[in-house]
């Protein structure tokens, strides 16, 4: 009798956990209504969600413009910057690779990429094709990407560049988001195929599944009428050329692309019967190979485990598995997300970065899997974005008062002008403009080009002509006898270490 009981138990706590919620037409509309007043209060300019359920597309609808001030309207075609949901691309193209017998996940990448070369001899050696897709190089999150930012530089000078930054960590000893080891995944398939990885990616994947408007660069987007372009802010901004990022971030797609990539997923590497890559590495894919700090399971986040795949972050959310990839470049901002046990899949693009993209996100992520959970994530959200601008702008309020008035240079102007060089990231000059000092940094000079304007001593502040950036100081050097050695730059900008940046001044 105790074992008929247990029988029953068992099958009621798996239907529980199956128990997957019926969404109605008027549920649905529900949603729209909600996504569309959230994207007016949060101001946002062009926005798109797209949602995949049971191999059937449920939810598909474009808010907003393209550019605010063409007011050209967003359409489920058009095109965004997807940026880091690139990297799951990559995987896959590395995975049929894989399935082809043409390197294996624990081949050294210095074997398979002639001339690959880190500061540390041993993680150089011993590098495998997996840790570069897995975030364990040793470097620290987004370190050196400011050899690629805004750069004409190619891939193989990027890679070629790094070289020269110190990694502070042991290979495999901790997680950090490195975008330069992705670029390397893409020399690589280079390497090994004698294709790029555009060609490569466009032959395998994004033709045999049908994504026909998505590419990999955004050169000449100022004239398709069909491409979201960057804002902040609200205002259009110019583009920037991703090109040298390539397998880290540089695919532009659309929701209506974005589906049948996900559609892929679901089908765990097939697509309408056309096998893409094996099952064995979707699963490769998808399984935790870098644990992350998971927070506490009883917080509204919910998350009891949370780890990098290849290619995909991983977590659980009401007792699902969930894998996800988020992505954001100045003016664009994309998240991806996959719940394979609801065969359930969405996709969110904006173009601009904002706090509605999670907030979207935890609200769609609560339509399907706790709907009883009436939280508002737009209003939380936005309030936590208000917020921090307020910090911001305490921030500086805070600096101004801690300034030290009424002091000056140690030199005459001249004595600060001349060409500075960091190993790793190249040269910078200073110059005098209309009796002012002013700093470009040669690699980025169209958008790392600021007035130098004295804050106190020997400090001076600086705004980029790059609008993504914050301000931040420049701080010169000495000698014992007085003279400029160099300069570091302070700036809270957590996508770029400027900090590491050590520019010493040219004979």
């Amino acid at each position: 009798m105790k074992n008929v009981y247990l029988i029953i138990l068992s099958v009621c706590l798996s239907l529980f956990s199956n128990f997957s919620y019926t969404q109605t037409a008027e549920d649905y509309k529900n949603l729209d209504n909600y996504i569309e007043n959230s994207v007016d209060e949060f101001n946002m300019p062009g926005f798109a969600v797209g949602i995949i359920k049971n191999g059937e597309i449920v939810f598909e609808h474009a808010y907003g413009y393209k550019n605010t001030q063409t007011k050209s309207e967003t359409d489920n075609n058009t095109l965004f910057g997807i940026a880091s949901c690139s990297k799951a691309f990559t995987a896959a193209c590395i995975s049929i690779l894989v399935d082809e017998g043409k390197i294996n996940w624990e081949d050294k990448v210095v074997d398979l990429l002639p001339g690959f070369k880190l500061s540390d001899p041993y993680i150089t050696a011993n590098l495998t094709v997996e840790d570069l897709l897995a975030h364990r190089s040793g470097f620290e999150t987004f370190d050196g990407d400011l050899i690629w930012y805004g750069t004409k530089r190619k891939p193989e000078e990027v890679i070629k560049r790094l070289q020269y930054r110190e990694i502070p960590f042991g290979l495999r000893e901790k997680f950090g988001y490195s975008n330069l080891m992705f670029i390397t995944s893409g020399e690589l398939i280079k390497s090994v195929t004698g294709k790029s990885w555009p060609e490569f990616l466009k032959e395998n994947i994004l033709d045999k599944i049908h994504m026909n408007e998505s590419n990999t660069t955004n050169t000449g987007f100022e004239n398709n009428p069909n491409a979201a372009w960057p804002h902040i802010e609200g205002q259009p901004m110019d583009f920037i050329n991703y090109d040298n990022i390539s397998s880290a971030g540089a695919i532009n797609s659309s929701t209506a692309d974005m589906l049948k990539w996900l559609k892929l997923i679901l089908g765990k590497g097939i697509y309408e019967n056309d096998t893409i890559f094996s099952k064995l590495n979707y699963y490769k894919m998808v399984s935790a190979k870098t644990p992350l700090n998971a927070g506490r399971g009883e917080t509204p986040e919910g998350t009891h485990f949370a780890a990098y795949g290849l290619g995909w972050f991983l977590k659980d959310y009401q007792g699902r598995k969930i894998i996800y990839h988020g992505g954001g470049l100045p003016g664009f901002h994309s998240k991806v997300v996959v719940v394979p046990e609801d065969s359930l899949a969405y996709v969110i693009l904006a173009n601009q970065l904002s706090a509605l993209v999670p907030a979207i996100d935890r609200k769609v992520l609560d339509f399907y899997l706790n709907n009883s959970d009436t939280t508002d994530w737009a209003k939380l959200y936005l309030a936590a974005e208000q917020r921090q601008k307020v910090r911001l702008d305490e921030k500086w309020e805070k600096l101004d008062e801690e300034r030290v008035k009424k002091t000056k240079p140690s030199l005459e102007k001249e004595a600060y002008t001349g060409e500075y060089e960091d190993k790793m990231y190249g040269k910078a000059k200073i110059i005098i403009v209309d009796k002012e000092l002013f700093l470009t940094l040669e690699p980025t000079a169209e958008l790392l080009n600021s007035k130098l304007e004295h804050w106190h001593y020997d400090t001076f502040k600086i705004k980029f002509a790059d609008p993504f950036l914050p301000a931040g100081f420049v701080t010169f050097s000495f000698n014992s006898k007085g003279d400029i050695t160099g300069f570091k730059i302070d700036m809270d900008a957590p996508d770029f270490h400027f900090k590491k940046l050590d520019f010493k001044k040219l004979n």
